[in-house]
């Protein structure tokens, strides 16, 4: 099933809805959704590493549009949507300290974040109910996010041959691993805020 899955991936790279998609992706992960962009990318830049390029900046500009959805979503409904997606993440008893305490190190927070595959929608929820600044969210956001697909990218493009082979060659482990990292992120981000 595994295989069958990578191989979708793959083969659907040249689709003319993959961009799409990724977009879609990357556009819900930043905002309410748990699924990441990257079991997607990786294939899709892998298939085509022509590409990369492209696919770190459709990944990049969904993740900036979706972040401010999410900012939306903690400065405008927190009470009911964003503090139940912050209770999924068991965050809920922290908020009141991030208030007091985050404003002048929140900018950090945001890109130290944006900079892993920990789900970055808790941030962008979260900045928005902090009312952090849009300017410092959204530069925050444009350097993290970027930076983060774009080295996706830089390794695809130069090694993807050879990661391509390592997947395929270990695919189950390189699963496991891929969600290993994502769940971990669940778990590590009530740690570290």
């Amino acid at each position: 099933m595994l295989k069958r899955a990578y191989d979708w991936c793959v083969s659907y790279a040249s689709h003319p809805a993959a961009p799409w998609l990724l977009f879609a992706i990357t556009f819900v992960e930043s905002s309410v959704s748990p699924l990441p962009p990257i079991p997607l990318l990786i294939p899709m830049c892998i298939a085509r590493p022509d590409r990369a390029w492209f696919y770190a900046g459709i990944c990049s500009l969904g993740a900036v549009t979706g972040g401010y959805l999410g900012y939306a979503i903690g400065a405008l409904l927190y009470e009911s949507v964003g503090a139940w997606l912050i209770g999924i993440y068991g965050l809920q008893d922290k908020a009141a300290h991030l208030i007091a305490s985050s404003q002048d190190y929140w900018f950090w927070v945001l890109v130290t974040k944006g900079l892993t595959p920990i789900p970055f929608k808790i941030v962008t929820i979260m900045s928005g109910f902090l009312h952090f600044d849009l300017w410092k969210f959204t530069v925050g956001m444009v350097v993290s996010r970027a930076t983060f697909f774009l080295a996706i990218a830089v390794a695809l493009r130069f090694y993807g041959d050879d990661i391509r082979i390592f997947i395929e060659k270990h695919l189950p482990m390189a699963a496991l691993s891929l969600l290993a990292i994502i769940v971990g992120g669940f778990f590590v981000l009530p740690m570290v805020l």
